[in-house]
Formats: C-alpha cells, structure tokens, sequence
C-alpha cells in the first residue's frame, strides 16, 4: 500500500497480534524533509513497533520499537532519529493487543 503525501488513511484496523500489513511511502518530488504521523484509535491496550525492510519485505527489524503504546499520535519527523525513507517498506508488529485498534497515517 503506497501512502500519498497529503492524505489522511486508514492504514488497518486489528484485533490480533502480529505483523500488520506492509505500506510505502512515494518519493517526494520536492525531495525536501518530510514526516509521518501516525494515529491509534479504540481498544484498551497496544503495544506495536514500526518495523523496515530494506530488501522488498524479506526481512524486516524494528526502526522504531514500541512507537504506539497508547491511543493517540506519534510522529517520525525528518529531523528524529527514525526519519522517514521514500521507498522503504514499512508494517507494525503488534506485540500486545486487546480490542479493536484503529490506525490511521499520513505524511506531509
């Protein structure tokens, strides 16, 4: 799934732990610093880290460990220490779970 700068999407809804599904984000043509934001809604408890795969979802490690751990949004700005890469893969590996999570993602 390819994440178009400017749009607000719902990335998935989950009820189960695991791997979550793989998304992307297009090369930017003004090639300036950009970020993402993610958004979790719903459920009682969430544990989930961002994982990448560099080599088109072989293997995937964790980029940002537990970056949701509660309802709310996280960002990775351009300027973090987990900036956003054009073209990688992303998904999230819910560790811990109960409910029915809501999330949604965008990018500038």
């Amino acid at each position: 799934m390819f994440i178009d700068s400017g749009t607000s999407v719902v990335l998935e809804s989950v009820s189960s732990t695991g791997a979550g599904v793989t998304f992307s984000f297009p090369l930017h043509q003004s090639a300036g610093d950009w970020s993402i934001v993610f958004q979790a809604k719903s459920g009682t408890t969430i544990s989930a880290d961002l994982q990448i795969s560099l080599d088109g979802g072989t293997t995937f490690t964790n980029y940002a460990a537990t970056l949701i751990t509660a309802a709310g949004a996280k960002a990775l700005p351009a300027s973090g220490t987990t900036p956003p890469i054009a073209g990688a893969l992303y998904r999230f590996n819910y560790t811990t779970l109960t409910g029915t999570w809501t999330i949604l993602v965008t990018s500038n």
